[in-house]
């Protein structure tokens, strides 16, 4: 599960690597649609325009950095919602998230959670509601230098997050997320947090409408991740199924914001 200092950033369809060119292919979604490749990029679906800017960070073992912070964002001026999902190889050095826009503190829904396979690694999800925004939109999270993390940013053109849920699925079984319920149309985001180990590229890619936006799923030590929306259109409860390569288990956080 859990790899070197790659970065990657997706915002209004483009994509900048902050590390070397093949990598920079790879990122892009040139081995194919979002969650076939090892890192791809945006997916070849139609992102719902209530979407606004997203961004994967992520650090292998060893990177050496003391913060993960997401390339400068073109958030909207003010009333998203901002979710920020973080994996971590210590769970013990889990923190809020911060930005540069003076939103604080983000909330934590629900709690963090050990992979059952990694007990004293985690996945925890972050909000702030009615967000200040605009050009230059940084949000950074704190991290001991020698673990790895991942950290997932998407912004929603919608005032609160109405519900929220968290699932483990061991290998074997479907990776289904637990279903969340709206009121009317919606914004759902899933997160799919991979529990395989080091060996080889992954894959994640979700069923039922939903479009991968940010996928980090290299061989080597680091936290995988994949990053899906969807937009429903009416009142309900809803759900996502992944299926991967290799056969894992994963971590499954579904959000909807109204």
């Amino acid at each position: 599960m859990v790899a070197d200092g790659h970065l990657a950033w997706h915002q209004a369809g483009l994509v900048a690597p902050v590390l070397a060119g093949a990598i920079a292919c790879l990122l892009a979604g040139c081995g194919g649609k979002d969650g076939e490749g090892a890192a791809d990029g945006r997916s070849d679906g139609a992102i719902p325009a209530t979407v606004g800017a997203h961004a994967l960070v992520f650090q292998r073992i060893g990177g050496g950095k003391a913060a993960l912070a997401t390339p400068a964002l073109a958030t909207r001026a003010g009333g998203s919602t901002i979710l920020v999902s973080v994996g971590r190889g210590d769970a013990s050095a889990f923190r809020l998230p911060t930005d540069n826009k003076g939103n604080a503190p983000y909330v934590q829904l629900g709690t963090q959670h050990p992979y059952t396979r990694w007990p004293s690694s985690g996945t925890a999800l972050y909000a702030f509601a009615g967000a200040a925004g605009g050009p230059g939109h940084v949000v950074s999270v704190s991290t001991p230098p020698a673990d790895e993390i991942t950290v997932s940013v998407v912004e929603v053109q919608g005032t609160q997050v109405v519900d929220f849920d968290w699932a483990e699925v061991q290998a074997g079984d479907p990776l289904t997320s637990p279903k969340v319920t709206t009121t009317g149309p919606a914004t759902l985001v899933a997160f799919w947090w991979g529990d395989a180990g080091v060996q080889g590229d992954k894959t994640a890619v979700p069923g039922g409408g939903f479009v991968v936006i940010d996928a980090v799923l290299l061989s080597g030590a680091l936290v995988q991740s994949a990053v899906a929306v969807k937009q429903v259109d009416a009142a309900g409860s809803y759900d996502v199924t992944w299926v991967s390569t290799p056969t894992q288990g994963a971590q499954l956080w579904i959000a909807a914001v109204q």
